[in-house]
């Protein structure tokens, strides 16, 4: 379910929770009825809007961008790094390390553990090397820097996976949450229903509140529709 008709379904759900509350004494013949029902979709819209907070943050979340550019700074001083190491491999005649370097353009392909890997992989080639890479352009601050950001990138991509978790986990119980409520609407249209000839404008009023209407207007026209939703 797409954020945009989980909040206009939520948005309907308080609408109605809030006629219900306000209409009581409209509806005092049915009372008996609806006072249960009424009770319930209070409190599952009382669930659904803190759980609404959780994945809509979720979704919001700016891990993804952090995490580009996060991987570019690194995929800059690592390419940094392959050419310094192969200045130094070539003056110094030494064929494992000019093997070890693999080549730099791949990175960008690389899916993120792969890039992890290859990252610490080829920062291990520094330690013993640093006065001959400091020559060729590859300075301790440079290192010190990729391994900062190797750092940050792991963070951020831990912090994203239980972002997904959550944001998923969240949403399916949300969802469950919407469809109850849909449900509700739908038995208590079952009992509004008997105004529709005798008390037109409340049956309307009715109608109205149980609507889902998106942003921009567009609308689901009544709760037995909604509940036949996904």
């Amino acid at each position: 379910m797409k954020n945009d008709l989980i909040e206009a379904r939520l948005r309907r759900d308080a609408t109605a929770a809030a006629f219900l509350a306000q209409a009581k004494a409209e509806y005092a013949d049915i009372e008996d009825d609806v006072a249960p029902l009424r009770a319930q979709l209070a409190a599952g819209l009382e669930r659904a809007a803190a759980l609404a907070q959780q994945v809509l943050s979720a979704d919001a979340d700016g891990n993804a961008k952090r995490k580009k550019g996060v991987r570019n700074q690194l995929t800059a001083l690592l390419r940094r790094l392959v050419l310094a190491a192969r200045a130094e491999a070539l003056s110094r005649k030494d064929a494992p390390l000019r093997a070890a370097l693999g080549s730099p353009g791949e990175l960008p392909n690389l899916n993120e553990s792969t890039f992890r890997e290859e990252a610490t992989r080829l920062l291990a080639l520094v330690p013993g090397r640093e006065l001959g890479l400091a020559k060729r352009r590859f300075a301790a601050g440079h290192y010190q820097e990729a391994r900062r950001l190797l750092a940050e990138f792991d963070a951020a991509t831990a912090e994203g996976r239980l972002n997904d978790a959550s944001g998923s986990t969240g949403r399916q119980a949300l969802e469950r949450l919407i469809k109850e409520s849909a449900r509700l609407l739908e038995e208590l249209k079952v009992y509004f229903d008997l105004y529709r000839a005798d008390d037109p404008d409340l049956w309307g009023r009715f109608q109205a509140a149980a609507k889902v209407v998106r942003r921009g207007g567009s609308e689901e026209q009544s709760a037995d529709k909604t509940a036949r939703k996904p």
